[in-house]
């Protein structure tokens, strides 16, 4: 793909870097006041430096340099991502854009040209129909950068990110849409604070003694998966109406099988039966949180979905089983946070989420891809392990 550059933007020019701009943004990469807000704190200067010399030919990676009066005064970072989890999503048609300043040029306007420039390549060059960008809540200037631009705050993630001086800091994540930027569409939802304290819960089911072994709701017993329970889930998990707002909507029969029945050591996924009779599964997907170097990160986190056969539906069954999945996350397991996403429409699990105290930390405008309705909006729940045990 051709590189996109040069573009001017307000007082900027934005190009492709070359060798001798490649060693002067190396002069403030790894400075720890630049790198104080960011994942990477620091880079190893030979791979900078290969990355940027591979950008020019890149069909992903469109990252630039910003030029002031003939002076290189930031860097701009422009990803082709596919991020769609559903195996139809169309593919290199979103994008994630990111900055660094020279700390010397700070306060000078320079972040909301970049920015602004970068959003119009994405948009008027490369014709991407979503842009998203990512900060910290605590670094209010980046805030500001994006809101400046046009971008809208669709996740804030409570204590989501480690920061080596701050520990668990919450996240925000922006994002525009086209449409948005040609002036289509105005006034899409945002989410401006979802760290209050989460919605009040209805009463839970009886806790689960996952530690005694004898592991059970009040009518359901849990446990790993036989073949003979995967034979039963096998029978309804095709069911169009299970499939409707599932990410995978048909599953393959053997590898569905072999996925319950040898699961991965980060795959902690249980069975509830009535008796001999399957009425649902709760997944279960441990995985390592985000943030800079050397926090406590590692197997912290979860994320969170069930299936309910619609035999039972609108029996409870689905919430006593999320209940007991998310009792199993923080007290056998000891996650600190767990996660759990759906397509917008699904009203009923919206629901289930929030009468559980899940707190909406992400409602993204027509970001994720159904095979049945094109793109629609996605959301995003989320819960500390102090907030279960309240």
């Amino acid at each position: 793909m051709p590189s996109p550059w040069p573009r001017r933007s307000g007082s900027l020019v934005l190009r492709d870097a070359t060798p001798g701009d490649v060693e002067q943004l190396l002069t403030y990469r790894n400075d720890p006041e630049v790198n104080r807000w960011m994942m990477r704190t620091s880079v190893d200067p030979e791979e900078f430096r290969r990355s940027w010399a591979a950008a020019p030919g890149s069909d992903t990676d469109h990252s630039c340099v910003a030029e002031r009066d003939g002076v290189v005064v930031a860097m701009g970072f422009l990803e082709i991502v596919d991020d769609g989890l559903h195996e139809e999503t169309p593919r290199g048609v979103e994008a994630v854009i990111g900055y660094i300043v020279d700390p010397r040029r700070a306060g000078q306007g320079v972040a909301t040209d970049l920015t602004r420039g970068l959003l119009a390549v994405a948009f008027d060059t490369l014709g991407l129909r979503r842009v998203k960008a990512y900060c910290n809540r605590d670094n209010p200037a980046s805030s500001r950068v994006l809101e400046k631009a046009g971008m809208r705050r669709e996740e804030h993630g409570v204590e989501d990110s480690w920061h080596a001086e701050h520990g668990w800091v919450d996240g925000y994540g922006y994002a525009i849409l086209a449409e948005e930027w040609r002036g289509e569409v105005r006034g899409l939802r945002e989410i401006r604070d979802a760290s209050a304290a989460v919605p009040p819960r209805r009463a839970l089911p009886e806790a689960v003694p996952w530690e005694s072994g004898a592991r059970h709701t009040a009518r359901l017993s849990l446990g790993d998966a036989t073949p003979d329970d995967v034979d039963q889930m096998l029978r309804y998990r095709n069911l169009p109406d299970v499939g409707r707002w599932m990410l995978r909507a048909q599953v393959e029969p053997r590898a569905f099988r072999r996925a319950w029945l040898e699961p991965g050591q980060n795959d902690r996924s249980f069975v509830a039966r009535l008796g001999d009779r399957v009425v649902g599964t709760c997944s279960i997907e441990v995985r390592d949180g985000s943030g800079q170097p050397g926090g406590p990160v590692h197997g912290c986190e979860a994320e969170l979905g069930y299936v309910l056969d619609p035999a039972f539906h609108g029996q409870g069954y689905g919430r006593e089983i999320a209940a007991a999945g998310l009792d199993r996350c923080f007290r056998e397991l000891g996650m600190r946070r767990v996660t759990a996403g759906l397509y917008a429409d699904n009203v009923a699990s919206a629901r289930l989420l929030s009468g559980l105290g899940m707190r909406l930390e992400q409602y993204g405008v027509r970001d994720s891809w159904h095979p049945d309705h094109g793109w629609v909006d996605g959301a995003a729940y989320g819960l500390l392990a102090r907030e279960w045990r309240a």
